[in-house]
């Protein structure tokens, strides 16, 4: 063992110490929760946002601590019996590790993005009770639900089913019933967003390294580790890791197919093909954006084995069908979802206080036509602005040139299939977009072609730096100037910004009435329909049926809704008030829109305690 070797092992060791005496002095002085303390002072100005955020960060930072210096410790003695490559993977893989879990206790243990984590909670809750994936409660009045007045779950029409059997399969695996106890729900929901997150290095690595060798490889995950609008959503109860994991395998195995030599590897990839692909589209309806570039490049590279073309497609149809199937016969189309309906609307949040336009004829008009055009105009400069801006400069311009100059070179067919990707992407946006609010949130939905193409920028940008002749000790310092200008501003991601947002300040008093609501089914019974602000926390929060409270502030529509889907309680309060109104005059008309309704102090069934920013007060309707 030559002296560098030995040094490590020392180190190794050496960290396995400091961890056991910290351990002991936190056990017996609590010195972690002082030095959090200080450091989070640093960054939460919102007094009350940190109070609620602490006690779950304190619990995730001692896991995370341990587990990151336990492994890091663990590397550093096994490393002397590992090659370089391995030894820079695992190195890679362990900073990722620690980027993600810093964002994961930062975040704390309570949903961040709340409707949209909220809603899968719920969906996966209903899949391992065994009801299938289904909602309880109206989000959306796009559509009228009458499963919701007959206090049954109604088909999901936002989201395709995998992240929740994936969920549901989670809770059963660690033996965590889903709404038992609402901090363990939602933990185990963050640690699989996690742990998904995570395995998306090994499937990059696979792929870079099949197509385009070990140092492309180590490069693309480095750019992976640190790649901050992948590294959010490992904290967030959201599907998008999900997404861009079954996105990296389907074009993994995809691309397997058409370099495959032999008929049998061929065969056997093409079955694997086949069920990434279903399972892609089955994350996310967006996958079928991806199959559809997936299939225009293997009319090219498999245009001599037409029949390996024909098996993928039949896999991935069969993988998709049953819910095609289950979406047909509930809402008369394959892969319905109510977001289909958004491109016939210039504000996609329409739906959350009327019907909006469903049809269209509604929507494309003459009068609206010079709309439409700005719009559409507007989104693809979006695209290509945020796109620039999310994998940064020095990426995009190595993607661009790999593209340009990177003839006869290996992995030359995922540089051409991640760019069909990304332009049946961006032909799907201007088509389906009317809102570009909607485009704002590029990352989130643009996640899995950014990370498929990563291997291909690498590329482009380790040939420039090739054909410049940088010297390597010049390398370091391009990687940190890379990574400040990467997080130098977190507005590339929309999710980022729930870090600042003090929404979880809402969660005190829904908590409490909902733990309330539990503990007096005789007041609010189990089949009881609560119509509220918050219907998807307040679902998942106090198992009730709930229904969306109309947005408009509106009386009237709120009385219609309420017969619509013969509403028995109201929670009132815990409001966004809308943009630029008078203060003075918005207590007031809250109070009239209040007492309109009947919603008289004699009806009032619970009050949240006082003192709190955003509180609520539960009224009996019937």
């Amino acid at each position: 063992m030559d002296g560098s070797s030995s040094r490590r092992v020392a180190a190794g060791v050496g960290l396995i110490a400091l961890v056991v005496v910290a351990g002991w002095a936190d056990w017996s002085f609590g010195w972690l929760d002082y030095a959090f303390d200080f450091i989070a002072h640093q960054f939460y100005e919102v007094p009350m946002l940190a109070r609620i955020r602490r006690p779950s960060q304190l619990v995730l930072l001692r896991w995370h601590l341990t587990i990151g210096l336990l492994t890091g410790a663990v590397g550093l003695i096994v490393s002397p019996r590992l090659g370089r490559e391995a030894r820079l993977a695992l190195a890679i893989f362990w900073l990722g590790y620690a980027i993600r879990a810093a964002a994961w206790i930062c975040g704390g243990n309570v949903p961040l993005v709340p409707g949209d984590s909220s809603h899968y909670l719920e969906v996966a809750r209903s899949v391992y009770r065994g009801e299938g994936p289904v909602k309880h409660y109206v989000e959306s009045f796009f559509n009228d639900y009458p499963r919701i007045r007959s206090n049954e779950g109604v088909l999901d029409d936002w989201a395709t089913p995998l992240d929740a059997y994936v969920r549901a399969a989670v809770y059963r695996l660690v033996g965590v019933v889903p709404g038992e106890s609402f901090d363990a729900t939602v933990a185990v929901g963050k640690a699989t967003s996690f742990v998904i997150n995570l395995l998306a290095f090994p499937a990059l690595y696979g792929l870079a390294r099949r197509r385009f060798g070990p140092r492309i490889a180590l490069a693309s995950i480095g750019v992976l580790a640190i790649l901050p609008v992948h590294a959010i959503y490992a904290g967030f109860v959201l599907r998008e890791s999900l997404v861009a994991l079954t996105a990296i395998l389907a074009v993994w195995t995809i691309t397997e197919v058409w370099n495959s030599a032999r008929a049998k590897s061929a065969l056997g990839w093409t079955l694997v093909a086949g069920l990434c692909g279903g399972l892609a589209i089955l994350a996310r309806n967006t996958g079928l954006a991806l199959a559809a570039a997936s299939g225009l490049n293997a009319l090219v590279n498999l245009r001599r084995r037409p029949l390996l073309i024909a098996l993928w497609v039949g896999i991935t149809l069969l993988v998709i069908a049953p819910w095609g199937w289950a979406t047909y016969k509930e809402y008369g189309r394959p892969f319905y979802s109510y977001t289909n309906l958004f491109e016939y609307n210039f504000s996609w949040t329409v739906h959350h206080y009327e019907q909006g336009n469903t049809r269209p004829e509604q929507f494309y008009t003459a009068a609206n036509a010079p709309e439409i055009v700005r719009v559409k105009i507007k989104s693809l400069i979006i695209i290509a602005v945020y796109s620039t801006m999310i994998v940064g400069l020095p990426l995009a311009a190595g993607y661009l040139s790999r593209l340009r100059n990177g003839r006869n070179e290996p992995g030359r067919d995922v540089d051409w299939l991640s760019a069909t990707i990304f332009l049946v992407f961006v032909a799907a946006t201007v088509k389906s977009i009317a809102d570009v609010t909607q485009v704002a949130q590029l990352g989130r939905y643009y996640l899995p072609v950014y990370l498929v193409m990563i291997p291909t920028a690498a590329a482009g940008v380790l040939a420039w730096l090739d054909r410049l002749n940088v010297d390597r000790r010049a390398f370091g310092w391009l990687a940190a100037t890379y990574v400040a200008l990467l997080w130098a501003d977190p507005t590339w991601a929309y999710d980022a910004s729930w870090f600042q947002k003090p929404f979880q300040l809402h969660w005190t008093a829904l908590r409490e009435t909902a733990d309330w609501i539990k503990e007096h089914p005789d007041a609010v019974p189990p089949d009881a329909r609560i119509m509220t602000w918050f219907p998807w926390e307040m679902r998942v929060a106090a198992d009730r049926p709930t229904v969306l409270m109309p947005r408009n502030y509106s009386a009237a529509r709120i009385e219609e809704v309420a017969r619509q889907y013969g509403v028995t309680h109201i929670l009132w309060g815990s409001f966004e008030p809308p943009e630029h109104v008078d203060p003075e005059s918005w207590g007031p008309y809250l109070e009239g829109v209040r007492t309109s309704v009947g919603l008289t102090q004699n009806k009032e069934l619970f009050r949240s305690s006082p003192r709190q920013l955003y509180p609520v007060r539960l009224y009996r309707l019937r």
